[in-house]
Parts: structure tokens; C-alpha cells; sequence
């Protein structure tokens, strides 16, 4: 997988500040895979391989950040799982999500997912309203940034209304210390808190 690289500091059309912000996402679709485990299991590994593989069959480059949503044995819809855990990744759900190409179909994303090695499909991403924050560091230190961003949701009188996602801004391969990870998590007011 090529590093994603960004000639702006935007995503999805929304501005990454250092500070918490609330951001409106427009409507999209993704390539995405649904799993369960650690980062470091085989069935991570395979479905970062066949997003990327699936866009570059399809006509696309790889140059786009790898995006992951988490729970903690949850529901990816919800936020009526238990707390997230950063520190027992073995029982994490996750999706796994790439840009897909303009004007694909399920039907052609399932006949160059047949020889990814991973179950990708066409799923479409509705308009949402998010808080985010951007992470600098280690993965494994990004508990301060997601207590920072839920607080800041709660200043805001809002509610989290699902798992938390991760845009891997850098390559998710890389041990450098210094890795930019945007933080978000859908909101909505009056819904419960995390």
C-alpha cells in the first residue's frame, strides 16, 4: 500500500484543525470491509490489501487515506456497546473504508472483490455531522486525544451517536513517532454520551 498523501489538509471536503471542530460530511461511498480483532491479525492485514487492490482494479490509485471505525465488541451502527478499550484491541469490530470510484456499482466492486481475498463491498456512507481532532503519535497513544474530543462533544451540548473512526492521514505501516490520525465521532444532540 502507497502512503496516502494529500497535496491539501482536507478530507472528505471537511478542514483538519489541531483542535477539536464540528464538521458536516456530505453523502459518499466507500469500499469497505467488516472484521473483528486486533490490527495486528491476518484479517486486517488481508482487508487493508483488498481495499486497496479492489481500488486499483477498478481504475484508481491507492493514494487515499485508509479510514476504520471501531467498537469494542459493539455495533458499528450504534453506540450502545461497552466503552472502547484501546488497550484490548482482541476484541474490537471495525469497518474498514476507502474512497470508491466515482460511477461503480455493487455488481463491478463484487467481481474485483472475488479475487481480493476479503469480502469488500459498495456501501454508501450517509451526510453526518462530526466532531474531530487531530492525532499526532503513536496509535497506542491516542487515548488522551479521544477523551479530549468526546469532552469537547460534551462542551458542545452534543452526544456521540456511534464508534469513534480513524483517518490514517500516513501510512498505517509506518512506526514513524510523529503519524497523523484524524479522530472523529458522529454526533447529534440530546443522544447518549460515551
Amino acid at each position: 500500500m502507497e502512503p496516502a498523501t494529500t497535496t491539501t489538509d482536507t478530507i472528505n471536503t471537511a478542514p483538519i484543525t489541531a483542535g477539536p471542530a464540528l464538521v458536516d460530511l456530505p453523502t459518499r461511498d466507500v469500499l469497505s470491509v467488516d472484521g473483528r480483532g486486533a490490527p495486528e491479525d491476518q484479517a486486517f492485514v488481508t482487508a487493508i490489501r483488498a481495499l486497496f487492490a479492489v481500488r486499483l482494479g477498478l481504475g484508481a490509485g491507492e493514494g487515499v487515506p485508509l479510514e476504520g471505525s471501531y467498537s469494542q465488541g459493539g455495533s458499528l451502527e450504534s453506540d450502545d456497546g461497552p466503552a472502547f478499550d484501546l488497550t484490548s484491541p482482541d476484541g474490537w469490530v471495525w469497518r474498514l473504508v476507502v474512497p470508491a470510484p466515482p460511477g461503480m456499482t455493487a455488481y463491478g466492486i463484487a467481481a474485483a472483490a472475488a479475487r481480493s481475498g476479503a469480502p469488500v463491498q459498495l456501501r454508501r456512507q450517509a451526510e453526518q455531522r462530526v466532531a474531530q481532532v487531530l492525532h499526532r503519535g503513536p496509535y497506542a497513544d491516542e487515548g488522551p486525544s479521544l477523551a479530549a474530543l468526546y469532552a469537547f462533544v460534551a462542551e458542545q451540548g452534543l452526544g456521540a451517536t456511534g464508534p469513534h473512526t480513524e483517518i490514517y492521514l500516513d501510512d498505517p505501516a509506518s512506526t514513524a513517532p510523529a503519524v497523523r490520525t484524524v479522530l472523529q465521532v458522529p454526533v447529534t444532540p440530546g443522544s447518549r454520551q460515551s
